[in-house]
């Protein structure tokens, strides 16, 4: 690997009126932009995921680095939490980013879905679904089809004044997204519902294309794969788009080649291993994409952000950084100045590459070959992933690193190496204040609650988790009688829960017990199964004990393959199986309360009357379980970006003046993620590190205020003398 001096990129002055196009089309080679090919270099931004005072420095990153476009998802589960009550304010203010987006130069790509993926709960769709009499989530399901219809219909009329055709930013929209992930479980009914979706997006005649997408190897399918529907522009998501090219246009000849997930790292799940996808080979796989013909790129993510609240799917930490060339509080990195040279000369290529059809390729190796366009621009691309190359190219010797591409000019001029890296861009976080001493209150088991508190739930069996919380919070009592034996006293015990998710803090008699061990995995297969069977080990005395369990989520997933290729509406949370205890069932009633006291009293918006707070000693080493805190501190002098470093905590939730940072966890990074990921590992870099998952958390600076409160809810018990404010430098 190489490095060079690092450079910057200003952002180009472009006038206003060369991003208020008025007619988008496309032809074979290019989207068309006011009639004129245009090279689409975008980076996804999830509006959500970062704050509007974040927004125009952002916005300013991508222009330098050479994008012309954002790309965003559009977040149903946010917008409308509760059916029927709407919120585009704040970081929802969804047509103030695509207008930003607009004064910063930059074209608008729209998710719509509104299945998105995303990583975020529930795949973009809100929880409410569930509990629509007959539902089946993204199937030709009419309870289905009608929210979807009325949701979509209703984002049209917003963004329609954003579209091109209206002097806005907006050049495509995107209905569903990656179906074929799904498609073989549906069959003629996801083929169905997927014409259904497309033709329902050209209804809205918002006069720009329509796009759907295909996942991966999902590029090579053959002509009639469900995941296919006639009417919209058929784009790629994968690591290396360059190796399904061929494939993708010998089945779509009259598109232009689009890559609308150009994957720059991945996500990581609480206690998972964190893939990382290196500069280089992130560079090389989007140049060579362009050197075999490729037409636009989005980069997912330029900036990933932050899961803020509960809004991560399951298991996905708070942190939401993805590798991105902006880290997660939006500073650039080694890799965005990698990239923006990169992009920088693709644009200075862009006429002349999109002029010719396809390039014209001759081999100069056994994994070696020379793309040339039209007007001298040629690609030499070495794709030999473990041996240097020599290629000769208009009487110059050209020398290529392993899997490497290098971008000539007609003079022979090298304007870009993937393998020439800038000089690295290092990040750390240093303490800018130590915090006041901390207040506590202990959460209060359900029985102990105020009585204007409680909607407890009685019922013979356990009732499954979201029908009690519709998912406005995370937690959940369950409570019931556990006899033992005197034949069974003393010894270990087996606590056997038959179905229950995701994490589990057993209470006998008040005292915390015994915890669901992490890690967990992402994908658990189907409910029935192992992975929603969870046991503990007990040693009790004889007699009858109060037996307490707080069931724990950690968000909803995000599709059907999460259990087992069972539908999204069979997602479930807490306890709904059998209990047994020594392997006989307890027959006892349970009773049932949703949320904490806390949470009720809403101790994280002001003091209260309800949460009688008590000094913590300085002395005090840990607070137990079950435990709230608060202290106040004021605004830093030093600048942001800012976090709390939560390494003495265990797990829960943190809140700064009254808003949710988002759910904090230290379990250490420990676990591969499992088999499924091995299709990745050409691309993704890393092993486990047994460090935290995640140790600090992005405190947005608009947040912040002269006097500050920060409350967290510990679940497991730590050290809160040892939390920080740092700043991010």
């Amino acid at each position: 690997m190489k490095t060079a001096p690092s450079s910057t990129h200003p952002a180009p002055r472009i006038p206003h009126s060369a991003f208020a196009p008025k007619n988008v089309s496309f032809d074979q080679r290019a989207l068309l932009i006011d009639g004129c090919r245009t090279l689409i270099l975008s980076g996804a931004m999830h509006y959500p995921r970062s704050t509007p005072a974040m927004w125009p420095a952002l916005m300013k990153q991508a222009r330098r680095g050479g994008l012309n476009t954002i790309e965003t998802y559009v977040f149903w589960n946010h917008h409308e939490r509760r059916r029927g009550v709407l919120d585009f304010s704040d970081r929802l203010d969804l047509p103030r980013f695509c207008r930003l987006a607009q004064e910063h130069g930059l074209h608008v790509i729209l998710r719509i879905g509104p299945y998105v993926c995303a990583e975020t709960n529930y795949g973009g769709l809100p929880a409410w679904l569930r509990e629509l009499p007959g539902v089946q989530m993204r199937t030709d399901n009419e309870p289905f089809k009608r929210e979807m219809e009325r949701w979509v219909r209703l984002v049209a009329e917003i963004i329609r004044p954003l579209c091109a055709p209206n002097g806005g930013p907006i050049i495509l929209a995107q209905i569903e997204n990656e179906y074929d992930n799904i498609a073989a479980t549906y069959g003629d009914e996801g083929r169905a519902y997927l014409q259904w979706a497309v033709d329902l997006a050209r209804s809205l005649n918002l006069g720009i294309p329509w796009v759907t997408c295909a996942a991966g190897r999902a590029a090579e399918a053959g002509p009639n794969d469900v995941a296919s529907a006639d009417g919209s522009l058929e784009t790629i998501n994968t690591f290396r788009a360059h190796e399904v090219l061929d494939a993708f246009s010998q089945k779509h000849p009259g598109l232009p080649a689009l890559w609308t997930e150009n994957w720059v790292g991945w996500y990581q799940t609480w206690g998972g291993l964190l893939p990382k996808r290196p500069a280089e080979e992130l560079a090389y796989s989007t140049a060579r994409f362009f050197a075999a013909g490729g037409a636009g790129v989005n980069y997912y993510l330029w900036h990933g952000g932050t899961n803020f609240g509960r809004e991560g799917m399951y298991l996905n930490i708070t942190s939401f950084e993805f590798g991105a060339p902006l880290d997660e509080y939006g500073l650039p990195t080694t890799k965005s100045a990698h990239l923006a040279k990169l992009n920088h000369a693709l644009l200075a290529c862009a006429d002349r590459m999109l002029a010719s059809e396809r390039p014209s390729i001759a081999s100069a190796g056994p994994a070696q070959v020379v793309c040339a366009y039209e007007g001298g621009v040629a690609f030499l691309c070495n794709d030999d992933e473990h041996a240097a190359a020599t290629i000769r190219h208009d009487g110059r010797d050209h020398a290529l690193a392993p899997r490497s591409v290098k971008i000539i000019a007609e003079n022979g001029r090298v304007l870009f190496d993937s393998a020439t890296l800038p000089r690295p861009v290092t990040r750390a976080f240093r303490t800018a204040a130590r915090l006041a001493p901390f207040r506590v209150w202990r959460e209060p088991l359900p029985e102990e609650w105020l009585a204007a508190l409680q909607t407890p739930r009685v019922s013979a069996k356990p009732v499954e988790q979201l029908s009690l919380t519709r998912d406005e919070t995370d937690y959940c009592w369950y409570e019931t009688t556990l006899a033992v034996a005197k034949s069974e006293a003393g010894a270990p015990r087996r606590l056997q829960l038959d179905g229950t998710a995701d994490i589990v803090h057993v209470f006998v008699d008040g005292k915390l017990a015994a915890s669901t061990p992490g890690p967990l995995r992402e994908r658990r297969g189907l409910l029935d199964g192992l992975a929603f069977k969870q046991s503990f080990e007990l040693a009790l005395p004889a007699g009858s004990h109060r037996l307490s369990l707080l069931c724990c989520a950690l968000g909803l997933i995000k599709g059907d393959w999460m259990l087992g290729y069972a539908n999204m509406a069979e997602e479930r949370k807490g306890l709904w199986g059998a209990a047994r205890w020594n392997g006989r069932p307890l027959r006892g009633a349970w009773r049932m309360q949703p949320g904490l006291a806390g949470e009720r009293a809403r101790v994280f918006d002001a003091p209260g009357c309800f949460a009688p707070w008590k000094p913590l000693k300085k002395t005090a080493a840990r607070v137990a379980p079950l435990a709230w805190l608060e202290t106040t501190f004021p605004r830093p002098s030093a600048r942001g970006p800012f976090a709390f470093d939560l390494g003495a905590m265990g797990k829960g939730m943190v809140w700064l003046n009254g808003r949710c940072l988002g759910r904090h966890w230290l379990i250490p990074e420990s676990d591969p993620m499992g088999p499924w990921m091995d299709w990745m590992k050409r691309s993704l870099v890393g092993a486990p590190s047994g460090v935290a998952t995640q140790r600090y958390y992005h405190i947005p600076s608009e947040w912040l205020r002269d006097q500050n409160r920060l409350v967290l809810f510990e679940e497991l018990g730590g050290e809160p003398a040892k939390i920080r404010l740092v700043r991010r430098v």
